[in-house]
């Protein structure tokens, strides 16, 4: 099974369990370095199944520079752009990037940036980092050391974002292990760069709730939410057993917990000295189109409250915002993201 960057999540009795244990009272908290990244990231769409599959097209979408223009005059300012790199590098010493794929990351920054387009750039789909982490740590390191150089003059608008949804192996001290190894390696050469970092547990709202920064003045958290997820994946075609469709949303009790938890984020970026970025969420197309309307306003109304900048998931890849097909934007979902308004203030 693929799995196209979509978040998982315990569910809702675990969940809670979970989250409560992470909640204050609970294990000791960490107040790493204030933060003074750069960071202008208030509305951003996520541009999924392009870069991130294997070879980009393979999953049915590659991204064009009338995109990106079509982005930035729907009123986003941002771009976060999903990149299968290990696919593209060497497995052996020295792990050599494509010089071929870094000319097209080039490519997508640079159309972006004309677009007047802020672009974060992940490492997405590295399956086996999450299986084996010790096993491939050297290798992300040399990665991240290469894009990290190849881009060190590049203006601020350009950011990373080290490792897309850790877990499995890839948890707790591990996780927080490698993200500090990755940091330094960036930082060779890219003293001043932001660099978005979120939790395990796929980078959810829990996993945020458990994660340690490492001391750097640079740093951004993040975290992707789709609950209920029987709710946002119902019918997903991607995966097996996938939840059945007819899932509605929208009772007073799911509204008061999403806004529980988006709360709870913003208490985190508060606590901790540092901005949160709400990185994914999205319902996928399937779901009743009312509901998924309001959950979609719901999440942009709630993330905008707690002061947390966000990112839509996604562009055109199921969870659309784009019909690729009519070549048009789903009118319901950009009127949730009300990106034609007046942007809120960020909290720094």
């Amino acid at each position: 099974m693929v799995r196209r960057g979509f978040g998982r999540f315990l569910p809702g009795a675990a969940a809670a369990a979970l989250l409560a244990s992470c909640s204050p009272g609970g294990p000791e908290t960490h107040a790493p370095t204030a933060s003074s990244a750069y960071f202008p990231v208030q509305r951003c769409i996520n541009l999924a199944n392009a870069l991130n599959a294997p070879n980009e097209g393979d999953w049915g979408y590659t991204i064009t520079e009338q995109d990106l223009q079509r982005i930035a005059g729907a009123g986003f300012d941002t771009v976060r752009v999903l990149v299968d790199w290990h696919s593209h590098a060497l497995e052996t010493p020295p792990f050599m990037v494509d010089p071929a794929y870094f000319a097209r990351i080039d490519e997508v920054i640079a159309q972006s940036f004309a677009a007047g387009l802020t672009v974060i750039i992940d490492m997405h789909n590295y399956e086996d980092i999450y299986s084996d982490p010790r096993g491939h740590r050297d290798r992300a390191i040399a990665i991240w050391r290469q894009i990290a150089e190849h881009y060190a003059d590049y203006p601020q608008g350009l950011i990373f974002e080290l490792v897309n949804e850790p877990r499995d192996v890839l948890e707790g001290a591990l996780w927080e292990a490698m993200a500090a190894d990755l940091v330094r390696a960036v930082r060779e050469s890219n003293p001043v760069r932001t660099i978005v970092l979120g939790g395990d547990n796929w980078s959810s709202l829990w996993g945020l709730q458990r994660l340690h920064l490492p001391e750097d003045p640079y740093l951004v958290a993040t975290f992707h939410y789709y609950e209920p997820y029987d709710f946002t994946h119902q019918g997903g075609d991607w995966f097996e057993d996938p939840p059945p469709l007819g899932a509605p949303w929208g009772a007073p009790e799911e509204r008061d917990q999403l806004r529980e938890h988006m709360n709870t984020a913003g208490a985190w970026a508060a606590e901790n000295r540092t901005p949160v970025f709400l990185g994914e969420f999205g319902a996928f197309h399937k779901a009743n189109a009312v509901d998924r309307a309001a959950w979609t306003q719901a999440m942009r109304e709630g993330a905008e409250a707690n002061g947390m900048g966000w990112c839509y998931f996604d562009y055109a890849a199921g969870f659309d915002a784009f019909d690729r097909e009519q070549q048009r934007w789903l009118p319901e979902i950009v009127a949730a993201l009300d990106t034609a308004g007046s942007p809120p203030a960020l909290r720094r």
